[in-house]
């Protein structure tokens, strides 16, 4: 309040005390109250002033997290283009789903903790050591990605060959205190295993499944930094959900993944990143190629990665998908198995249904008259020159 005293009416020579008329009954003392309204006008109005001024600053300083609210519930089916082969509008619709990020004002952050649907979030958790473009760009890549597996596994499913090249699975991340965190780093390339070159990720799975916990593997390995491959030993590890299978603790991809289709198809998912719409476009693509409907004429939502072997990961934002999902109308929500509790403590009367593979989601469809009731189990199909 001090900075507004400036300017407050300055007293008249006969005002306050010992002005005026001595007794208080001149006219100067009967305009003390209208002095008194002007004061706590200006009093009140500097009070509204602050108040203003902290809200408008509020809505515009930055803080350091983001929100994550409930996105869009968006069928797939208008996204994908399919050239060289049939391809079928079905009744009903595979939906994916996302999450509406933002950087957070204070004023966004307190509105955010306020609401149940929305969670706020310290940024290290969304962008770790990257900048806020750095980690759109990553998002962007991993949809490709994701796009391009979708498809392969969706025609390996329906019987088509599809071919698939790489260069070695790259260390995505490495689980702490085992020994491959003091062999491997991320960003390392391990091109063979016990003697045998590795192209794809995968490949680099199955050797890992023919090792027991204990076992010692030799790994020729590409330095993130560059240089020439060289040979590490690095011994396995009891896996944490089946202590009887080994594991080396890390997490992979496979460099320069490319396919080779039998025919082109296209998925246009626009601005939207992250590898979570994998489930969702693999079932997608499998309902644009068959004639019967894949989700028996049913509004279905999904959300879960999906690697080559057709396995169900786990994504981010569930909450909010569960409660974007809820508010569309869906009649059906699948959801990676580790995920099913989050999900269905906010779905309501919606159903929620937990997959692990892609053949689980088929399962699941054919209880709503989709699913494997319309699509059997893979045959060959060749496709002309």
């Amino acid at each position: 309040m001090d900075t507004l005293e400036p300017t407050l009416p300055q007293p008249s020579p006969g005002d306050g005390p010992g002005g005026g008329d001595p007794d208080g009954d001149g006219p100067t003392g009967g305009e003390s109250t209208p002095r008194k309204r002007r004061l706590r006008w200006w009093i009140g109005g500097g009070v509204v002033a602050l108040l203003v001024a902290a809200l408008i600053t509020s809505a515009l300083v930055r803080v350091p997290y983001f929100t994550l609210s409930p996105g869009s519930v968006r069928d797939t089916q208008p996204l994908i283009q399919v050239e060289g082969h049939p391809s079928y509008d079905n009744e009903g619709t595979v939906d994916f789903t996302t999450v509406s990020l933002q950087r957070a004002t204070a004023l966004q952050a307190v509105i955010g903790w306020l609401d149940p649907a929305v969670d706020v979030v310290d940024e290290d958790q969304i962008l770790g050591n990257q900048t806020q473009e750095q980690s759109r760009q990553e998002n962007l890549r991993e949809m490709t990605d994701s796009k391009e597996i979708a498809t392969a596994v969706a025609l390996q499913r329906l019987g088509y060959e599809v071919k698939t090249t790489g260069n070695g699975a790259v260390v995505l991340g490495v689980v702490p205190d085992t020994p491959a965190a003091q062999a491997l780093h991320p960003g390392d390339v391990i091109v063979a295993a016990d003697g045998k070159p590795i192209a794809l990720a995968d490949e680099l799975v199955a050797a890992i499944a023919t090792h027991q916990p204990g076992d010692v593997m030799v790994l020729r390995v590409q330095p993130a930094e560059g240089g020439e491959p060289s040979d590490v030993s690095v011994a396995l590890v009891p896996r944490t959900d089946d202590p009887n299978r080994a594991m080396l603790g890390v997490s992979t991809s496979t460099r320069d993944l490319k396919f080779e289709f039998p025919f082109t198809v296209t998925i246009d998912s626009g601005a939207v990143g992250g590898p979570s719409a994998g489930l969702a476009f693999t079932l997608a693509v499998m309902d644009k190629l068959t004639s019967a409907s894949i989700t028996g004429g049913n509004k279905v939502a999904t959300t879960g990665t999906i690697d080559s072997q057709g396995r169900v990961g786990p994504v981010g934002g569930v909450h909010q998908k569960t409660v974007a999902v809820r508010r569309s109308g869906a009649q059906l929500f699948l959801v990676p198995s580790s995920e099913l509790d989050e999900a269905r403590k906010y779905a309501g009367d919606l159903r929620v249904e937990p997959v692990d593979t892609l053949d689980d989601a088929l399962r699941v469809l054919a209880t709503v008259g989709g699913g494997t009731e319309v699509i059997t189990a893979p045959t060959p199909v060749t496709t002309g020159n």
